[in-house]
């Protein structure tokens, strides 16, 4: 466990709601070229009818450019927020690995100190037993 769990739970949690929310910019998108191509094609046909048929059509042609022009906003308003979250999900994303390098870099420091104080506990016990050695050897000779 590191003091960057936090910070780094909460990253994750950002990354995975931009990650969400650019999947339904994408959907909307998807939507709204689906209802445009149909709305192209309902127009391509009811222009063939009424050229057929003796009645002005003024007021149905600008009805139907009106939602034309509503479903091109409509995708220019969701490209553009697609795009900022792409930002955002880059942004983001940076943000995690910089704490989740930082995370590592913590861990690893830990351990090198914890390697340390063993290797210093192994030195301390391995000298007390050369010392220990040393004096029996010089109680042996005198």
């Amino acid at each position: 466990m590191t003091p960057f769990d936090t910070a780094l739970r909460v990253q994750r949690r950002e990354v995975d709601a931009v990650k969400v929310s650019i999947s339904v910019e994408v959907e909307r998108i998807t939507t709204l070229e689906t209802q445009t191509r149909t709305h192209d094609a309902r127009m391509l046909q009811e222009r063939a009818l009424a050229y057929a048929l003796p009645f002005a059509h003024d007021a149905w042609t600008a009805r139907m450019k009106a939602e034309r022009a509503r479903l091109d906003e409509a995708a220019y308003l969701a490209q553009a927020r697609l795009g900022r979250l792409r930002a955002q999900a880059v942004e983001a994303y940076g943000t995690m690995r910089a704490i989740e390098g930082a995370a590592e870099r913590y861990e690893d420091e830990a351990e090198r100190t914890l390697a340390l104080a063993e290797q210093g506990a192994i030195d301390d016990i391995a000298a007390a037993r050369f010392l220990r050695a040393r004096a029996a050897t010089r109680n042996r000779a005198a």
